[in-house]
């Protein structure tokens, strides 16, 4: 926000749009595939089940482009934020990753991608909040 707290500017504005966008329209693709794989399955129609695949595999490119459309309206504190939380981020889960794969061979289990995904994401989340919060520019 500007010094005076008072009104968004234009920039934040548009990064807050991006935002909202990303996440109701990453949802909505998010359901669409989730529901065309149920109804695939349910009703063993093939093609539904390829086409609710096809988007789910899709939904991460959709995460990406979002993101960095974002992060290219965002002012250079924003991007220095981005980048830290990104970077602890991505530590936690090739920590995660590499000790659920030691572990998988040994205890005889098999971890979810999707388990990196959601963790790494909402890591990256945490610490953008945090980071802000910290630095007095999450109000």
């Amino acid at each position: 926000m500007n010094s005076s707290r008072s009104r968004p500017t234009a920039r934040e504005r548009r990064v807050n749009r991006l935002s909202v966008w990303m996440g109701w329209g990453g949802g909505g693709v998010a359901v669409l595939g989730a529901v065309a794989v149920a109804v695939g399955r349910a009703h063993h129609i093939p093609s539904f089940n390829s086409l609710g695949a096809g988007i789910l595999a899709a939904l991460p490119l959709f995460f990406a482009v979002m993101t960095v459309l974002s992060i290219r309206q965002m002012d250079e504190y924003g991007r220095q934020l981005h980048a830290r939380a990104a970077s602890f981020a991505f530590l936690v889960v090739m920590l995660l990753a590499g000790t659920l794969i030691s572990l998988e061979a040994a205890l005889n289990f098999h971890t979810p991608p999707w388990v990196l995904y959601v963790t790494g994401m909402s890591v990256w989340g945490v610490v953008g909040s945090v980071l802000a919060a910290r630095d007095g520019r999450g109000k």
